[in-house]
C-alpha cells in the first residue's frame, strides 16, 4: 500500500459524514415503473425519472417520509428523450455514442433556461421534492468542453444556483461534480458517484469489478468532500448482475461510511437498505382483462388469504405482456389463478424464466394446456385420469374444512404423483396410475381445478381444503409480523356507516316520518358509538329529485351531522350504478343496465366532477364548522377507476364500499369474502368490510328483517380466522320498516356484546391503508418498524411467537386470537422485537381505543408500574396480563371491571398509571 493510499484511506475513515436527523438512511434510484409502491417507502430519498412516475406515486411517497427526487440530465439529453425535438441544433456541442444522446453547450444561457424552464420547473410543480443532477462531466467527452472546462463548471455554477434560488428547500444531488467552484458545492445537499466496487460497463455490456487504482482517486475526491462537508451525504452507485451481490456490496459500501445504491444497469431494480426491506408483497396472475381484475377469483377468492398471512396482494392480468423488470427485488411470491383455462405459453416461459426455483410459486385453477405451462406444474407429462378415481384425502383440512365430495371425475389433464412433492390430494384412476391436483413442493405449490371447490346452489363455492393452510404451505411467509386491519389494541374494531339512499323515504310508522329521522332517534341516538354517515345530493337537495321533501330532509341531515358521534360522508351527487362508464370503461351488460344508470336527474349526465368535488362540496356546506367530510362512498356497482380514486385521493379523503363479503352458513362461507381493498395503479380502492342490508333482503324486496343474517356473518369472520371487523353497513331506508329497525338492533347489539374498539369509518380506511402504503423493515438486532402514509396500529405474529417487551419500544402488549397473536403498537415510531417464550411481567391484554403511550418499569420485588394513554369513542376500558391484580394509582375516576380490567370515566386519557402485581 502506497503512502498516498494509505494517507487516502485514513482520511476517509476520519471524514465519515456526521448526518444530522434530516439526513437519509436510505437513498435509492428507480427508473422503471412497474414496482408496487409498497417497498418504495423503505427509501428517504427516491430518484425517479419523471417520465415514469404518476403524480399519485409523488404524493403518496412524499406523504410516507419518502422524497421522491426527479432526475435531470444536464449535458446530455437523449435522443429518444420527449423533449429532444425542443433541442436547437446550435445547442449541440457532441454526441454520446455509447447512450444514444447528445451533448448541450450550457454555456449558453438559453440551454440553462431549458434546462430549469423545462425539466426542472415541470418536476418539482408536480410534486418531486428536489433534482438528481447527472452528467456534469459529459462535457469533457468532447473538444470544446476539453479546452474550456472552466467555463462549462461556471455554467455548471449558474444553473445551480438559478435552482437553488427558486427552489430554496429543494434537496439537490450532484453525481460527481468534483469540478465544480465552491459557489456550487455550497448550495447542493449531497454528493453521488458510481463504480467504488462495481461497475457495468455499456460498450461491452459486461458488469466487472471497479480496479484498485480508480477507487484510489474516488478516495481522494471522497476525502476532499467529508472534510469541507461533514453533515453532507456521499452516495455510492453501483452496479451488479445480481441482487445476491448487491446485498454484499452495500455493506462493503456502508463500512466505508457511504450511502449505497446499488442496482443493475438500468436502474430498476431496487436497491438494499438498512434496515433491510421485508418483502411482503405476493405478485397475483389471474386471466381475465386487466379491468375485470377485481372479478377474478384470484382476487375475490384469495386476496383475502394473502392479507390474513400478511402479505399485500398485487394483481396483475396474464393478458398483458410478462413484466419486463427485475421481481426478486420487490416481491415475495408469484401466485398465478387460471380461470379462463386459455394458452398462456408467452407467461409460462416468462414464469419458468424469471420466477421458478426463485421464488415461491403457486399455480391454481384450469391449467393451461401449453407444454410451457405444464413444465411449470410438472416434469412429467400431464394426462387426463381415465374412468371412475379412487380419491385418497392425504392432508387433515381436505373434504373437510367446508366442502367434502371430492370429485369423482376429472375431465382435464392432471400431474403425476411425484416423491419430491408434498401431495394434499391422491387420486388414482382405473389403470393405477397415480395423480395429484394438489400438492405442496419446496418451491410452492399447485391446486387445479376441480379440486379447489365444491359447488353449491346460486353459484356458492365452498373450499375443499383450508387455503390459508395451503398458502401458508405454499409460499412459506416465515414469521415476519404481518399487518392487521380487524383489530385495534387486542379488540375486534366495529364500524358502522350508512349510505344515504332512501333519506326521504317514508317510514311505516306512526305518523310516517323520513327515514332518515327515524335512523337519527332510533339507531345514532340510541347507539353513542363511532357513525360515518352520508347523503346523495340530488336526493336531499331543494335542487334534487325531491323538492317536496327537501327541507326536512335537510334539517334532519345538518342534525345529524351535528352530534358528536358522527363523522361526515358523501354518497355523490345522483348514485351512478357504473362508475367505469365515466371514464370510458366497459358498459354494463342489458340485465345489468335494466337497473339504471343513476338517479333521474332531468338534464344530467353522471359526470365524475359533479359525482365527487361536486357532492362533497354540497355536503361540506351542511356540516359545523368543526367538521367536514372526511369520507367518499361508493355507489352502485362500487368499481370506480384510476380517475375516481385519484379525484378522492386529492381531496384528502379516503374512500369506501364495493367488494362482496357476506359469507352464510347457507351459501359460501370464506368464498365470499373479499380482501381489503384492491390497488388500481398505485390508487386503492378500500372495501367495505361487511356488505348492506340490501343483498341480505333479496335487494330491499324482502324479507326486511333479513338483515339479522349479518350477525352470523360476523362470526364466520371471525372464526376459524378473524378475516374483517364487525362492519355493520346500511342504507336510511332501514328505517322504513319496524321489522328491518328491529334487525339493525339485533346486530348493533350482537357486535357491541363482544369485546370491541369502536372506530369512524376512515379510521378502519387508514388501517387498511397502512398495510397496503407502508414498508416492513428489519435491522440487524431482529427489530422490525414500519414506514409509510400511514403505519400500522396492530400487527399479527404466528402464536409461536411473542412481543419482547423488553427490547421493543412503543409495544403495549398482545393477545392471542385463533392462530395468531395480536400485537399493540402506540404509534409510528413502534420498534417490534421477537421471542419464542411468553413476556415476564405485566402487559396490557386489550382496550377499546387506539394506544399512544406505553411505559413499564419495576418499582419493587414483582410489582410494576405502567403509564398508558388511549384515545378512543367511548369510556376507555383496560384489562392487563401477566399480573394477577392491578390499581390505577393517578388520579384518574375509574371503575374496577375484575383484579385487572377498569373503566376509566374519559373517551381520551392521558399518562394512566397503573401498579400491578
Amino acid at each position: 500500500m502506497t503512502f498516498f493510499r494509505v494517507l487516502t484511506v485514513l482520511s476517509l475513515l476520519f471524514h465519515v459524514p456526521v448526518l444530522s436527523a434530516e439526513s437519509p438512511r436510505n437513498v435509492g434510484f428507480y427508473y422503471g415503473h412497474e414496482s408496487p409502491i409498497g417497498p418504495l417507502f423503505a427509501y428517504d430519498w427516491l430518484v425517479l425519472q419523471p417520465d415514469q412516475a404518476t403524480d399519485a406515486r409523488l404524493s403518496l411517497l412524499s406523504r410516507g417520509g419518502t422524497a421522491p427526487l426527479a432526475y435531470v440530465a444536464v449535458d446530455e439529453i437523449a435522443k429518444s428523450h420527449a423533449l429532444f425535438p425542443q433541442v436547437d441544433p446550435a445547442w449541440i456541442v457532441g454526441r454520446n455514442k455509447a447512450w444514444g444522446s447528445v451533448i448541450l453547450d450550457i454555456r449558453k444561457p438559453e440551454v440553462r433556461q431549458f434546462l430549469v424552464n423545462k425539466r426542472v420547473v415541470p418536476a418539482l410543480t408536480r410534486g418531486f421534492e428536489g433534482v438528481f443532477l447527472d452528467t456534469l462531466d459529459s462535457h469533457l467527452m468532447v473538444e470544446a468542453g476539453k479546452v474550456d472546462a472552466l467555463s462549462f463548471a461556471q455554467a455548471q455554477a449558474d444553473l445551480i444556483a438559478d435552482i437553488r434560488d427558486r427552489y430554496p428547500e429543494a434537496v439537490m444531488v450532484i453525481n460527481r461534480g468534483f469540478h465544480l467552484p465552491a459557489r456550487a458545492l455550497d448550495q447542493v445537499d449531497a454528493l453521488a458517484f458510481e463504480s467504488y466496487f462495481e461497475g457495468f460497463d455499456p460498450e461491452s455490456g459486461r458488469y466487472r469489478p471497479v480496479p484498485e487504482e480508480h477507487r484510489e482517486w474516488l478516495d481522494a475526491r471522497i476525502a476532499e468532500w467529508s472534510a469541507r462537508y461533514p453533515e453532507k451525504p456521499v452516495i455510492a452507485i453501483d452496479y451488479t448482475a445480481t441482487p445476491q451481490l448487491a446485498e454484499e456490496t452495500a455493506h462493503r459500501l456502508r463500512d466505508r461510511g457511504l450511502l449505497p445504491v446499488v442496482s443493475n444497469q438500468a436502474l430498476d431494480r431496487l436497491g438494499p437498505t438498512s434496515p433491510e426491506t421485508i418483502r411482503r408483497q405476493v405478485l397475483v396472475l389471474h386471466d381475465l382483462p386487466p379491468q375485470q381484475a377485481d372479478q377474478s377469483q384470484a382476487h375475490s377468492r384469495l386476496g383475502v388469504v394473502l392479507e390474513y398471512l400478511g402479505f399485500v396482494p398485487v394483481y396483475r392480468s396474464a393478458l398483458e405482456p410478462p413484466l419486463s423488470e427485475p421481481v426478486l427485488d420487490r416481491y415475495h411470491g408469484v401466485v398465478v389463478w387460471w380461470e379462463a383455462g386459455t394458452a398462456h405459453s408467452r407467461l409460462c416461459q416468462w414464469l419458468g424464466n424469471s420466477v421458478q426455483d426463485q421464488l415461491p410459486l403457486v399455480l391454481m385453477g384450469l391449467m393451461p394446456a401449453a407444454p410451457a405451462c405444464q413444465r411449470l406444474v410438472s416434469g412429467q407429462r400431464m394426462r387426463v385420469p381415465e374412468g371412475m378415481l379412487q380419491v385418497s384425502a392425504l392432508q387433515e383440512t381436505v373434504g373437510r374444512f367446508e366442502g367434502s365430495r371430492l370429485p369423482a371425475r376429472v375431465p382435464l389433464a392432471m400431474p403425476s404423483a411425484l416423491d419430491t412433492y408434498e401431495p394434499w390430494i391422491l387420486i388414482e384412476d382405473k389403470n393405477a396410475r397415480s395423480y395429484s391436483p394438489v400438492f405442496i413442493r419446496p418451491e410452492g405449490g399447485v391446486a387445479l381445478s376441480p379440486f379447489l371447490f365444491e359447488p353449491g346452489p346460486d353459484n356458492a363455492a365452498y373450499w375443499l381444503f383450508d387455503p390459508v393452510r395451503f398458502m401458508a404451505d405454499a409460499l412459506k411467509p416465515e414469521s415476519h409480523p404481518g399487518v392487521d386491519a380487524t383489530t385495534e389494541a387486542g379488540r375486534r374494531i366495529v364500524t358502522a356507516h350508512i349510505d344515504g339512499d332512501g333519506a326521504v323515504s317514508r317510514a311505516n310508522l306512526p305518523g310516517t316520518p323520513q327515514a332518515i329521522k327515524v335512523i337519527l332517534d332510533k339507531i345514532i341516538h340510541h347507539y353513542p358509538i363511532p357513525h360515518t354517515v352520508s347523503v346523495i345530493e340530488a336526493e336531499v337537495s331543494e335542487r334534487g329529485v325531491y323538492p317536496a321533501e327537501s327541507r326536512e330532509a335537510l334539517e334532519t341531515t345538518r342534525q345529524i351531522f351535528r352530534e358528536p358521534n358522527v363523522e361526515v360522508a358523501s354518497h355523490t351527487f345522483s348514485h351512478p350504478f357504473f362508475w367505469r362508464m365515466m371514464e370510458g370503461g366497459e358498459a354494463p351488460t342489458a340485465e345489468q343496465a335494466a337497473y339504471g344508470y343513476a338517479m333521474e336527474v332531468p338534464g344530467y349526465e353522471p359526470d365524475l366532477k359533479r359525482e365527487i368535488p361536486g357532492s362533497v362540496a354540497f355536503v361540506n356546506e351542511l356540516t359545523p364548522d368543526d367538521k367536514a367530510v372526511r369520507v367518499f362512498l361508493w355507489s352502485g356497482d362500487a368499481r370506480p377507476g384510476k380517475t375516481a380514486l385519484r379525484m378522492v385521493r386529492e381531496l384528502g379523503l379516503v374512500n369506501v364500499n364495493g367488494g362482496n363479503t357476506r359469507p352464510l352458513k347457507y351459501d359460501s362461507t370464506l368464498a365470499a369474502v373479499w380482501p381489503d381493498a384492491r390497488l388500481v395503479g398505485d390508487e386503492l380502492q378500500v372495501h367495505a368490510p361487511v356488505l348492506n342490508e340490501n343483498v341480505y333482503t333479496d335487494l330491499w324486496t324482502g324479507p326486511f328483517y333479513g338483515y339479522r343474517n349479518a350477525r352470523e356473518s360476523f362470526d364466520l369472520l371471525d372464526a376459524p380466522y378473524r378475516l374483517k371487523p364487525s362492519g355493520i353497513y346500511y342504507h336510511f331506508y332501514s328505517g322504513t320498516y319496524p321489522e328491518s329497525i328491529k334487525a339493525l338492533h339485533e346486530v348493533y347489539q350482537h357486535a357491541l356484546d363482544k369485546p370491541n374498539s369502536p372506530l369512524y369509518l376512515s379510521e378502519y380506511a387508514t388501517r387498511v391503508q397502512a398495510r397496503y402504503y407502508s414498508v416492513t423493515t428489519r435491522d440487524d438486532d431482529g427489530v422490525y418498524r414500519w414506514k409509510g402514509v400511514y403505519t400500522p396500529t396492530t400487527v399479527t405474529l404466528p402464536d409461536s411467537l411473542y412481543p419482547d417487551m423488553k427490547k421493543s419500544t412503543g409495544v403495549a402488549g398482545f393477545i392471542r386470537h385463533g392462530q395468531r397473536h395480536y400485537v399493540h403498537l402506540t404509534g409510528p415510531g413502534a420498534a417490534l422485537a421477537v421471542s419464542e417464550v411468553a413476556p415476564q411481567g405485566v402487559y396490557l391484554e386489550s382496550a377499546n381505543a387506539r394506544l399512544t403511550r406505553w411505559e413499564r418499569e419495576q418499582v419493587s420485588g414483582a410489582t410494576s408500574r405502567v403509564t398508558v394513554s388511549a384515545n378512543g369513542h367511548v369510556p376507555v376500558e383496560f384489562r392487563f396480563g401477566g399480573a394477577e391484580s392491578c390499581r390505577v394509582v393517578s388520579e384518574h375516576p375509574a371503575t374496577r371491571l375484575s383484579p385487572v380490567a377498569f373503566r376509566l370515566s374519559g373517551k381520551a386519557v392521558s399518562n394512566v398509571v397503573v401498579e400491578c402485581s
